[in-house]
């Protein structure tokens, strides 16, 4: 099995970004959820890199006739779950936003 330079490139990057949620882990940064998504995504990002053959194993298994495009498929999926959740928490945010500019306009109100 030839390596190529892509997939070097790939890996440095993944054991990077990996390196990167460790510390965000250690730094308490993340919650736990998000450490076991991020752990997770950047170990099998790594291992399908590395054994591309696998990964081409398991998308014949699923009915996909190449390994790449289980890759995309699976990026896709993971992102539009990751567009959802900042959705979730933007408009969150938005809704606390309002109440506390609302709080404090009331307090301001009653002081003139």
């Amino acid at each position: 099995m030839e390596i190529e330079m892509i997939q070097i490139i790939i890996l440095l990057f993944s054991l990077f970004a990996l390196s990167r949620v460790f510390i965000n882990i250690r730094n308490g940064n993340l919650e736990r959820l998000e450490s076991i998504f991020w752990t997770l995504f950047w170990v099998v990002a790594i291992f399908a890199t590395a054994f591309p053959e696998l990964i081409v194993n398991i998308a014949n298994l699923l009915g996909v006739d190449r390994g790449v495009d289980l890759v995309i498929y699976g990026s896709i999926i993971a992102l539009a779950y990751m567009i959802f959740r900042l959705y979730a928490q933007i408009t969150s945010m938005e809704k606390k936003i309002t109440k506390i500019v609302r709080t404090i306009a009331i307090k301001n109100g009653k002081r003139t």
